[in-house]
């Protein structure tokens, strides 16, 4: 029996049928990458605006270290006490609005900043509480838990900011003023200020 189609008419399906099989494959890669591309620029763009808005965060964040720093010059409990309740719990509250504020633009971004800004709320209701239970000078010593915990989530945050920014191709750059502004004292604060390069 005869096959229905000619031998040339074959190969001819044939190959058609392996060209646009490749074809196919092809298209799936150029919107694979379009895709890709699509979520580099989304990306980009979300840590320029992220660096962009680093500049008022910034300047929040100077305000939380300055106003530590007049409660560490305070001459007793009492007027140390008034200070985080005037100065220092009013300056966090600001700084935790800024970083509320923050543009993010991707999940990813999203998450990582939330971390920081968990962090600095959970600090700023743990300095509300060590304020209103302070009644004395060895009540001093559990402001150090507050503040470690504070560090490990800036850290965190740093860590995995960097590498979003490289996976990104992009350079964190932590700025310089935040990293030598902390007072020394007992109620020192933790930068998070960041640019980018």
């Amino acid at each position: 029996m005869a096959h229905p189609f000619p031998f040339r008419l074959r190969v001819l399906i044939t190959v058609s049928a392996l060209v646009a099989l490749s074809l196919g494959g092809g298209c799936k890669k150029i919107q694979a990458d379009r895709e890709l591309t699509a979520a580099e620029k989304q990306a980009n763009a979300a840590i320029e605006k992220y660096s962009a808005a680093s500049a008022e965060a910034n300047a929040a964040h100077q305000a939380v270290l300055q106003s530590f720093e007049q409660a560490n010059h305070a001459s007793d409990l009492t007027l140390y006490k008034q200070a985080l309740r005037e100065k220092v719990l009013p300056a966090m509250g600001a700084f935790v609005e800024r970083l509320q504020k923050m543009p993010t633009g991707t999940p990813e971004l999203k998450r990582i900043h939330g971390e920081l800004l968990e962090s600095y709320q959970q600090a700023r209701g743990e300095i509300e509480a060590f304020e209103r239970d302070l009644q004395g000078v060895d009540g001093l010593a559990r402001f150090g838990d507050i503040r470690s915990r504070l560090q490990t989530g800036v850290r965190n945050y740093r860590e995995a900011l960097a590498a979003y920014y490289a996976a990104n191709k992009r350079q964190l750059k932590l700025d310089a003023r935040a990293e030598t502004a902390a007072p020394a004292a007992v109620t020192e604060a933790t930068s998070a200020s960041t640019t980018v390069q």
